[in-house]
């Protein structure tokens, strides 16, 4: 008789993280649905109260229907569970105070608090975060309600205090200012960013009160500021920045183009506190475990010295997901080792999970979170498969452990890919080599940097001259990473395009964990190839689907910024948005959206005219992006903005070609662009009037048409009637000069006859645009109006016989 057996996962050997993948799953399912406490919580006693009565009524009848049933309840009040957790501790979701507040915007109030964060802006300005205990409001009315404030000081305005510090009492009067939503796609969400670190209002100080030091006998904030002032001393300046990111996690002192170096580099992760460091403080420890079980309760105070050690840490860095995973997981296989418990990774770094998602349901969807708990699993699961692949004439020479650290950094960055490119769009091929020449230093460097932090309380000289190797190699380590980052092949632009990669790359992983399981590697094989016959069919499909033409007219403030996509798939811009002095459109919002896109050349860019709400990304875009030609009007200019464009365009060999009516250019086989001004024969008298020789283009697809007005003005206006007064009408009309008064003419607005009508405006501008005369000229002629400052950025698809508007 031949018995078949099929292979069974053994689940009941990770209730953790079966648990963990549950609460989860609740927690991702309320985030979508949005849904109310209430609800949740009456799903999650129907299932708990089903779940009861099913085990009852098993173990008396032992029917294998009631043990599914059993099963069934029991995993769905788990699930509901968690999205009842998410649901009544959402951090998205304003608290009452903050929605009182809010109420407020654009008024001064008084703050009192505590501050916790010091953190200067690339503009020049500081962000200054306290944690709120008293509210003045007018008429001196306090309200002694405790919330996290994020205040913006302009040092032009109001000087920096040079003995404000980390705990320090601030007494300040400040203009409340609204948290908008993201304009445009793929727009850093500052709301949302606010909201996972828990603050929902910020606002402008307008007069520093008063500024002392409490008494008080411990504070996290004031045991931070004691070990960053002994950072800075046992470094040296150039040194000390990185240094607080490294041992720390403090990032606040570090320049941008430094993080996007390291993030290159592949080295990001040595300045997110995580397991690596947590592994540094606890391999002494682990060493001395023998030592706590030869004498009577040595095993409880080992375990209570390891929780205070971990404890301490993890507040130093500020809790952060990363740490606090570390820690918790590094705790519980101490105390496994010291009591003599099974210890299983997979399981406890689940457990670790459990705890971070109760204390806050919202971390699961920080990229902390995702990072630190995904490259722990890909190294628990993957890790094991392919390092036995290696010769052991390989792993046991004396290379074997830097070809190690290599072998592990690769699986990591691999099998990250899906999320670094999705939160970078970068993925960095020389990280791996780079993280085999770092990281056995830093074995060395941050113990020993630590160690000698509580060493500079008492005796700095000999804290500072003992710590001289680490700040040398910090000092080397800043020139390498700088070096590695500018090569051109050390790191490659990533667009993730489908949530379908995400699923396929995970299956692929559990494939490879599996491989040493016949009868479950096949399966998760299978898996895999389906997932990737769903993404060729998707491909396909969409590869036979008609092209379309497709517009975005992106929300840049009180500027002009318009990205096209012919069929073909190729993308012109037209204008590049505003430029003020620390701000321009194209670093915050076009390039962005252009490498999340996975756009990696522009075909053309125009510039209207030279005004620097038109042509303020330009040399930012210069410097990022390969561009093969820019438009413009020709209109002579006098400014540094415009002169150091030019300039950026000839260092990088890109044409600068000027425009001027009757001419006409092909974007693609399918599309045509006609060029109706400037007219030839004009010249700018001053530099107000280059308004009036603005770029005037019509765009054309099938029967749609689509016309760029610049900023004409009603001269302007007036010569394209004349000159083309049958070719004026037209689908879609970018209205001039963001509704100045000045433009929109009932006469041009009669002969061109849009249907749709957009406005690229700030909500908040100094000309008063838009006019309420040109509105209401626009809301005579034009059936559809739309303003960017009302509805962010306005997307426009084509199929070359009708046009959809939408966001």
């Amino acid at each position: 008789m031949t018995i078949h057996q099929t292979y069974q996962f053994p689940f009941a050997s990770y209730p953790a993280v079966r648990l963990a993948l549950l609460f989860a799953a609740g927690i991702i399912m309320d985030f979508h649905i949005d849904g109310e406490p209430f609800w949740w919580f009456g799903l999650f006693g129907f299932s708990s109260l089903f779940y009861a009565l099913c085990e009852e009524r098993h173990r008396q009848t032992l029917k294998t229907r009631l043990y599914h049933g059993t099963v069934g309840f029991y995993l769905c009040a788990v699930v509901c569970f968690g999205g009842a957790w998410h649901a009544a501790f959402n951090v998205q979701d304003m608290p009452p105070e903050a929605e009182i507040l809010y109420s407020y915007t654009w008024q001064e109030l008084s703050f009192r608090g505590e501050v916790y964060r010091i953190q200067p802006t690339r503009t020049g300005n500081y962000h200054i975060d306290v944690a709120v205990d008293t509210t003045v409001f007018p008429k001196k009315l306090p309200w002694v309600k405790s919330y996290n404030l994020r205040t913006t000081l302009n040092p032009d305005e109001i000087p920096f205090p040079a003995d404000l510090r980390l705990g320090d009492r601030l007494h300040v009067t400040a203009r409340v200012y609204p948290l908008e939503e993201p304009g445009n796609p793929h727009e850093f969400d500052y709301k949302r960013y606010l909201a996972s670190n828990e603050i929902y209002l910020q606002a402008g100080i307008m007069s520093i009160d008063a500024i002392h030091t409490p008494n008080h006998f411990f504070s996290w904030n004031s045991f931070r500021r004691d070990v960053l002032d002994a950072i800075d001393h046992n470094f040296s300046p150039p040194s000390a920045s990185l240094a607080k990111a490294l041992l720390i996690g403090y990032k606040s002192e570090l320049r941008q183009e430094t993080e996007v170096a390291f993030s290159r580099a592949g080295l990001s992760h040595i300045m997110a506190v995580s397991g690596l460091h947590v592994g540094f403080i606890l391999a002494p420890f682990w060493l001395a475990i023998p030592l706590f079980w030869t004498f009577r309760h040595g095993k409880k105070i080992g375990l209570l010295m390891l929780a205070a050690l971990l404890f301490f840490y993890a507040g130093l860095t500020g809790f952060s997901a990363s740490v606090t995973r570390a820690s918790l997981t590094g705790g519980l296989l101490m105390y496994g080792r010291l009591f003599h418990k099974v210890r299983n990774s997979k399981n406890l770094t689940a457990v670790a999970a459990l705890l971070i998602l109760v204390m806050n349901p919202s971390d699961l969807f920080t990229v902390g979170f995702q990072l630190s708990f995904g490259a722990v699993y890909i190294i628990l699961l993957a890790a094991p498969v392919i390092t036995q692949i290696l010769p052991d004439r390989l792993r046991f020479r004396w290379y074997g452990t830097p070809l190690m650290v290599v072998v592990i950094s690769l699986i990591v960055q691999v099998g990250l890919f899906p999320l670094l490119g999705y939160y970078f769009g970068e993925f960095s091929i020389i990280g791996p080599l780079a993280n085999a020449f770092v990281v056995p230093f830093l074995g060395i460097v941050v113990p020993l940097s630590l160690a000698l932090l509580p060493v500079a309380l008492g005796w700095a000289g000999v804290a500072r001259a003992l710590n001289t190797p680490a700040d040398y190699f910090l000092s080397h380590l800043n020139r390498f990473v700088t070096v590695i980052a500018g090569w051109e092949w050390s790191w490659m632009p990533v667009h993730i395009e489908s949530a379908l990669l995400f699923v396929s790359w995970t299956s692929a992983l559990f494939f490879i964990a599996s491989v040493r399981i016949p009868r479950l590697r096949w399966k998760w094989l299978s898996i895999v190839l389906f997932l990737l016959c769903i993404n060729q069919g998707q491909k396909l499909c969409t590869k036979l689907q008609p092209a379309d033409l497709q517009l975005m007219v992106f929300d840049v403030g009180q500027g002009d910024a318009t990205l096209i996509r012919t069929p073909g798939g190729k993308h012109y811009l037209i204008d590049t948005g505003l430029w003020q002095p620390g701000y321009n459109s194209a670093r915050y919002i076009l390039i962005p959206y252009l490498r999340a896109e996975g756009i990696r050349r522009l075909e053309g860019v125009f510039l209207s005219h030279p005004h620097a709400d038109h042509i303020g990304g330009v040399t930012e875009l210069i410097n990022n992006i390969p561009i093969d030609t820019i438009y413009h009007s020709g209109s002579p200019y006098e400014s540094d903005l415009f002169n150091n464009y030019r300039a950026a365009a000839a260092d990088n060999n890109i044409p600068v070609k000027p425009l001027e009516a009757g001419q006409w250019l092909m974007p693609d086989a399918a599309t045509r662009l006609f060029v109706y001004g400037p007219q030839n024969h004009l010249t700018a008298s001053s530099p107000s009037d280059v308004n009036n020789r603005s770029l005037v283009l019509e765009l054309v697809y099938g029967g749609t048409e689509f016309l760029f007005m610049g900023d004409a003005e009603r001269a302007q206006e007036q010569r394209l009637l004349e000159s083309y007064p049958r070719f004026l009408e037209t689908d879609v009309l970018k209205v001039a000069h963001h509704g100045s008064r000045s433009s929109s003419t009932d006469r041009f607005l009669r002969a061109s006859r849009p249907a749709v009508g957009i406005l690229s405006l700030d909500l908040h501008n100094r000309f008063g645009h838009p006019h309420v005369a040109a509105v209401r000229r626009l809301r005579n002629h034009i059936e559809s109006v739309y303003f960017t400052s009302l509805d962010g950025a306005i997307r426009l698809t084509s199929d070359g016989h009708r046009i959809r508007v939408g966001r």
